[in-house]
């Protein structure tokens, strides 16, 4: 038998060892050091990879975001622009009305303006501008849009606007100022008004500087109807000033025991109707004492006392301080307004307001109040009398005010009795 030595070659158990090691290592997932290294590089790569991705995108994102920004920016804060249409006379921001001229803006507000009305646009923004009404009269329309704001000013009169339609007016020969509302609301504020007063669709306000008479007027007109309405009622027409106005309180205390000098209101008591002081100047004519008042004070006291006590809604004070001034001072333009107030005391009384309306009517055919006058007769006629009676008055009143603040009542008149006449 022959022997081998078992130190020099493997024996089969050793060699199926060392290939089951090697199975293991292959087969249990535990890489090598090698391939940790390189797992670990891998890894990095990757991850700066989706760095770099992230990065991008979110530097690609603010990049939109800063462009959508600055495109809004620039929508937002971009001037409004403005053309004028219908032959006009333009020098530069100064426009002077032709037949049919308008003022168009780019955000579609529009200003139609009376043959030979003058106007300046002042200054406009990405929200709205400044107008200026030198002489003349237009017609508003101011488009609704978020945070609009416009401000229109006419004379010493300005009117705060965000979105509505109106007719504004100012005569610089006469120094009246009128706006008429046709929807939304506006702020005006100026001479004898004083922070500002708010008009709302349908009002009317009319301001004379050179008189200081004020007048707010609400425009209301009644449906027509087949059967005349009944006579108005204290509440039925108007909107008094004083709900305007706050009333100053009477002074008390020691005020009232100053001595007063006769007739020192003059122009003192004119300002302070202007203000709406209407407490202080009632305060100071009972001081002097109401009688003597009305006997001796001159005409811009009786006119300021009277201003005052028919926005304070002292009626019979003021009719008193209105018919002191039809007594004592018949030729002034005063006392031929009186006329008109003294109707619209009697309108809230119930009875006489159609005789005062056609007095100044024949004493002011062209008066300030002539056109609310003249409507106002007209409704009461109707009211009290039917569509017949007024027939006349409709007439002549479409054929001087066509878009007067009654002109829809007197056409309806017309409407009803050419209906009746073709049944």
């Amino acid at each position: 038998m022959t022997e081998h030595d078992t130190t020099s070659e493997p024996s089969a158990a050793d060699g199926a060892g060392k290939l089951a090691l090697l199975a293991r290592q292959s087969l249990s997932g535990e890489p090598t050091r090698r391939d940790m290294a390189s797992f670990a590089k891998i890894d990095a790569r990757m991850a700066r990879t989706q760095r770099q991705r992230r990065t991008a995108w979110a530097s690609a994102t603010a990049v939109v975001a800063l462009v959508a920004a600055l495109v809004v920016l620039v929508t937002r804060t971009r001037a409004l622009t403005y053309q004028v249409v219908n032959g006009a006379v333009v020098e530069g921001s100064r426009i002077v009305g032709g037949p049919s001229t308008e003022v168009r803006f780019s955000d579609g507000s529009e200003l139609a303006l009376d043959p030979g009305t003058e106007t300046r646009i002042a200054a406009l923004d990405a929200r709205g501008g400044q107008v200026s009404l030198d002489d003349g009269a237009a017609h508003v329309k101011i488009a609704k849009r978020p945070g609009a704001a416009w401000t229109l000013a006419a004379g010493p009169y300005s009117v705060r606007v965000t979105g509505t339609a109106f007719l504004l007016s100012w005569s610089k020969r006469k120094q009246a100022f009128e706006i008429a509302m046709k929807s939304g609301s506006v702020v005006v504020s100026g001479p004898l008004i004083g922070a500002g007063i708010a008009l709302h669709a349908g009002q009317r306000l009319h301001s004379d500087v050179g008189t200081g008479r004020l007048l707010v007027d609400d425009g209301s007109a009644p449906e027509v109807s087949a059967a005349p309405a009944p006579a108005p009622s204290s509440a039925a027409v108007g909107i008094p000033v004083a709900s305007l106005f706050p009333a100053s309180p009477a002074p008390s205390g020691p005020a009232l025991e100053a001595p007063v000098a006769a007739h020192a209101g003059g122009l003192e008591w004119r300002k302070k109707a202007a203000q709406g002081d209407f407490g202080d100047v009632i305060a100071a004519a009972e001081r002097r004492g109401l009688d003597a008042t009305l006997a001796t004070a001159p005409l811009d006291d009786l006119a300021a006392l009277a201003d005052s006590a028919r926005y304070a809604r002292r009626a019979a004070l003021a009719k008193r301080a209105l018919l002191a001034e039809r007594s004592r001072f018949p030729k002034s333009g005063a006392a031929r307004d009186a006329a008109f107030f003294l109707g619209r005391i009697a309108e809230d009384e119930g009875g006489g307001a159609s005789e005062w309306y056609d007095r100044y009517l024949t004493e002011s055919p062209a008066g300030a109040y002539a056109s609310q006058a003249h409507g106002r007769e007209m409704m009461l006629v109707y009211q009290q009398r039917g569509a017949r009676a007024a027939q006349a008055l409709a007439a002549e009143y479409l054929a001087r005010y066509p878009s007067g603040a009654y002109a829809g009542t007197a056409k309806k008149i017309g409407a009803e009795l050419g209906s009746a006449s073709g049944e």
